[in-house]
């Protein structure tokens, strides 16, 4: 009997012991295997909506896209053509814009990084002028800008695969065409216009507008917060 019970309780612990460094196993896989992480959004270059800018991103895009030159503490103007334009077609994002740049007529710098890429072509893309903004503050993207040539067209068809039909609607003077999609807020909007020789030009622009939203109300509770510690000091000294 003893010697039974002996046999029982040895594989007890054998049988516990398996399960453990089996448990143990899986631990250490869920840690080493990282998991894909889900792109939120209109993208560019899997960066979107949910993405944060990072010396990686920078790097990465870098060997996309070529040399890039870096500002910070930026002016926004999310205008596309002119203000009559922008307005009359997208009049949310038109006082979006004014939100980001008033008073009017002064430079309104912003919390920002701006990535420029001007040689993307030596890439073998499309792309003639990219301009990408992120804020500082939460590291999400803002507002991305492409302009890009006649290769582009392959472009434009792809992400009516991705996103679906889009709205879209010709210029009155007939000289370009825009179309556009929705996400919530954000929108994607692609125009094809020509330039001085006939050559067809595309400009791609995604707005982000939580995150764009999410900065100006940063912005207004610092200024909030910055004016209380001047009143503050005020009262302090007198």
């Amino acid at each position: 009997m003893n010697q039974h019970r002996h046999l029982m309780l040895l594989t007890l612990w054998l049988i516990a012991i398996l399960v453990c460094l089996n448990l143990g196993c899986s631990n250490e896989d869920s840690k080493t295997v990282p998991q894909p992480k889900i792109i939120r959004g209109f993208a560019f270059f899997d960066l979107g909506a949910n993405s944060h800018y990072s010396s990686a991103v920078r790097r990465k895009l870098g060997e996309k896209l070529g040399s890039d030159a870096i500002s910070r503490q930026n002016v926004i103007d999310l205008t596309l053509y002119s203000n009559a334009f922008f307005k009359k077609h997208f009049p949310q994002l038109f006082n979006l814009n004014r939100q980001l740049n008033l008073p009017e007529g002064q430079r309104i710098e912003h919390n920002t990084t701006k990535l420029m890429y001007r040689y993307a072509r030596l890439k073998e893309t499309p792309f003639m002028d990219i301009m990408l903004y992120f804020s500082n503050d939460t590291g999400k993207p803002l507002f991305f800008k492409i302009s890009a040539g006649p290769g582009a067209a392959a472009i434009v068809e792809a992400i009516k695969e991705k996103y679906g039909p889009p709205e879209q609607f010709e210029w009155d003077n007939k000289d370009g065409r825009t179309l556009f999609w929705k996400d919530g807020k954000d929108s994607f909007i692609v125009s094809l216009t020509q330039d001085r020789l006939g050559n067809p030009v595309y400009l791609f622009c995604i707005y982000y507008v939580n995150n764009l939203e999410e900065m100006l109300a940063m912005e207004k509770a610092g200024k909030l917060t910055e004016q209380e510690k001047v009143r503050e000091a005020g009262e302090s000294a007198f």
